[in-house]
């Protein structure tokens, strides 16, 4: 019998089995395709290779105010996908290398739960374990749109990232983040974007004052919000905005509309493991009802992003070592990786209005700050905004626009988690210059 079993070799899985091996327990992680999950392998990371080199080349385009020429400036397809999947394949083997070292039995199928304390894997050995963390992930999720199904010319974030040529026309179904980096990779190579969103405005979750401030950041791409999308016809996408009905062509369209938890066919019946179709039920220490059985990730339905698995699977390993921690719920950090970036935790504005919480802000153009002017220009776009409460000046919510936003939101998250108040930012010294610098005048302002 194992102390400890994984289905899924995900940010949680993999993060869980290391931790757990290392802290002696006898661990079996389990994973049907490839070690790192969605985020390392067709998500997070293969995208931020591929925007690395695209913010190369859009900057030199635009570099003649800096000083810099580019003569023949091309982008190179192949070059940028060789380095994308060299990137993975490093970071993979690492991925295997840190569970070896830590002790961390890999094995490589399919396995599902037989009860509480079984599973089965795909050939019919059984394995027992004290305790099972079920990290399974998520998948994308496709509507029942007309013409969808089948369709060539349709593909997931999944399938577009494989793609050998660029598309010359995309068009993208739904304003989220998967949409949204898309949409600036393939505009910033040249690539005629247009997204459709059904919402009223893209990236729903983030302040619409800074939504605002980074659309004026998208050049070259046409933002459609308010459509619903009707029809697929071959590479025709049908919408109808406003009692309008319009259309797109596109060489290819991305199916962007969020993505769904893995929980089919592993055996959570069987285990009397509760769950609905947003994911598997759990507390905010990640126990399912099944005592022994925890879950963590993207199939829990809770917040489907690679560093918050991690979190999570961290805190199981510390739950089953009796030393319990809940997650930061209030104050989960997300990033959208365009140019420039987005970040954000803790309420938005919008969210403190709805629960009725009397607030403060402060909203800091990114123009005022030495760096970004000296990097950007007048024309750069980006801000800052933080709420408090305006009871106490707790902090309640942070979100940046600007370059580097994903580098920078990690301090506020631990400060509105610690419940700390707009004053204790006044104490706190920023190197100058940095765009981080920002955050500290925008307290000061609070």
């Amino acid at each position: 019998m194992y102390d400890f079993i994984i289905l899924g070799g995900g940010p949680a899985g993999y993060v869980a089995a290391e931790r757990a091996a290392a802290r002696g327990l006898s661990t079996l992680l389990i994973e049907e395709k490839a070690l790192g999950g969605t985020c390392l392998n067709v998500g997070c990371i293969p995208t931020k290779s591929l925007l690395a080199g695209a913010k190369v080349y859009k900057h030199a385009a635009e570099g003649a105010k800096f000083g810099v020429k580019a003569e023949s400036l091309s982008y190179d397809f192949a070059a940028a996908q060789a380095w994308k999947d060299k990137t993975v394949e490093t970071l993979r083997n690492g991925v295997a290398f840190s569970l070896k070292k830590a002790g961390a039995e890999i094995r490589e199928g399919r396995a599902k739960l037989e009860s509480a304390h079984s599973i089965v894997l795909a050939d019919g050995t059984k394995l027992e374990a004290k305790d099972i963390l079920i990290a399974t992930g998520s998948s994308p999720a496709l509507p029942p749109i007309p013409g969808l199904a089948g369709n060539p010319k349709v593909v997931d974030s999944t399938g577009l990232l494989a793609v050998k040529e660029p598309p010359r026309r995309l068009a993208i179904v739904g304003g989220g983040v998967i949409g949204i980096e898309f949409a600036s990779y393939f505009s910033a190579i040249g690539c005629e974007v247009t997204v459709v969103e059904m919402l009223p405005e893209i990236l729903p979750f983030m302040d619409s004052e800074l939504v605002a401030i980074f659309k004026r950041s998208l050049r070259g791409l046409k933002i459609e919000t308010g459509s619903a999308v009707e029809s697929i016809d071959g590479g025709t996408l049908h919408y109808s905005k406003g009692g309008e009905k319009k259309s797109v062509e596109a060489d290819l369209i991305l199916v962007a509309t969020g993505r769904r938890p893995n929980i089919a066919d592993i055996g959570l019946e069987a285990a009397g493991v509760e769950f609905t179709k947003r994911g598997i039920t759990v507390d905010d220490e990640l126990r399912t009802n099944t005592e022994g059985i925890w879950a963590a990730g993207d199939v829990t339905g809770r917040a489907q992003l690679a560093h918050t698995a991690s979190a999570m699977g961290e805190a199981v390993v510390d739950g089953i070592l009796g030393k319990p921690r809940a997650i930061s719920w209030n104050s989960l950090p997300w990033v959208v990786y365009g140019d420039p970036e987005c970040s954000g935790c803790g309420l938005t504005e919008g969210a403190a209005a709805k629960a009725g919480i009397a607030i403060k802000k402060a909203v800091l153009p990114a123009r005022a700050n030495g760096r970004f002017l000296a990097e950007n220009g007048v024309t750069g776009q980006g801000a800052v905004k933080l709420i408090a409460a305006e009871a106490d000046g707790r902090l309640l919510g942070a979100t940046i626009v600007a370059p580097y936003a994903g580098e920078m939101i990690w301090g506020m998250q631990d400060l509105i988690a610690r419940g700390a108040t707009a004053a204790e930012l006044k104490t706190a010294i920023f190197p100058h210059p940095t765009v981080s610098e920002l955050i500290r005048e925008a307290g000061l302002a609070l």
